[in-house]
């Protein structure tokens, strides 16, 4: 090797980290999502959205969002839309949700970037919307999400104000 390589490589090892700047999470930090689990409603004037989660594994949790109908023939039936796997492999914590008939109904990945106290960052900066989906445990009982992302060239967020009712 030459000395010139030498007295360079560790100079390059420190460029590629830098680089890279993966985040990288433990088990414990996953063990900081444990107070998803439950019902969370979102009470809107064109349709409440539940969310419900459940621990699935040491490693998963398993969530699912849906609108209940309370009216006519049709009440008490639900309609999904989303089914979500949220799971620790390796050092990166990934929600990936199924939205009901998009993406041939399969996951798109986000993977956790931060987290801020009760405040929980995934990103995917290749889907094209959202871009992000945020969770902020605020309380025992209050759950605000919000996804964002562009849409036809515009900076757009849409808010989920969720109060757990189980």
């Amino acid at each position: 090797m030459s000395e010139l390589f030498k007295g360079t490589m560790p100079f390059l090892l420190v460029i590629l980290c830098a680089f890279a700047q993966e985040s990288t999470f433990s088990q414990k930090d996953f063990e900081k999502l444990k107070p998803i689990v439950g019902t969370w409603l979102n009470k809107r004037s064109r349709g409440d959205i539940y969310e419900t989660w459940t621990r699935k594994s040491e490693k998963e949790f398993a969530g699912m969002s849906y609108t209940l109908a309370n009216a006519g023939a049709t009440a008490g039936d639900t309609t999904p839309l989303e089914k979500v796997r949220l799971y620790i492999q390796g050092n990166e914590i990934v929600y990936a949700p199924v939205a009901a008939g998009q993406n041939d109904d399969k996951e798109v990945l986000f993977k956790l970037k931060t987290i801020e106290g009760n405040r929980f960052v995934f990103e995917n900066l290749q889907h094209d919307f959202p871009k992000r989906i945020v969770y902020d445990f605020r309380s025992n009982d209050s759950l605000y999400a919000h996804i964002e992302g562009e849409m036809q060239s515009k900076m757009r967020r849409i808010d989920y104000p969720y109060r757990r009712i189980h």
